[in-house]
């Protein structure tokens, strides 16, 4: 160590100009920053969204808030990371051959519709009134009769219909 630097925590200050040079942060504190503010961004998100959305909305975007939170805590972020690490190896990696156009288009389509299936507005279904409703002719058959007497021994004797 030289004589103008001075160790003070886990940086350390220049005793010639006054500056302090911190240690780099490791990945875990950064890791620990973004679920602490994605989760906080979400929360402020179900509170703008109390009064004005449906209850099943609200409880929805509160699970989804707490989903960083409960991830980091269980120790599944660095997974989480490796995970996206991989899937952009993966994505740098692709041949672009037809089937696999074929698939990202299907995947493309998937995540359209259930996007778009979100923003169609809910109407619920009109049930037709009974007198608008056509009576059957006749009603359904559900058991052939027999057509000989080998028939009408196979049937059982609750079953069979009486002369």
């Amino acid at each position: 160590m030289t004589d103008s630097v001075r160790p003070i925590g886990r940086g350390h200050l220049a005793e010639d100009g006054g500056c302090w040079h911190a240690a780099r942060m490791e990945l875990s504190l950064w890791v620990m920053i973004v679920v602490i503010g994605w989760t906080v961004l979400g929360l402020v998100l179900v509170v703008v969204l109390w009064s004005r959305a449906p209850w099943k909305a609200v409880l929805a975007w509160l699970g989804i808030a707490l989903i960083p939170m409960g991830v980091w805590l269980v120790g599944l972020s660095q997974a989480a990371i490796d995970g996206w690490n991989t899937l952009a190896l993966w994505w740098q990696g692709l041949i672009y051959t037809l089937p696999v156009l074929i698939g990202i288009g299907v995947l493309g389509l998937a995540v359209l519709l259930l996007v778009v299936s979100r923003l169609v507005p809910n109407r619920p279904r009109k049930r037709k009134p009974a007198d608008q409703i056509p009576p059957a002719s006749t009603p359904p058959v559900y058991r052939p009769t027999p057509r000989n007497e080998a028939e009408q021994t196979l049937i059982l004797p609750e079953n069979r219909p009486n002369p």
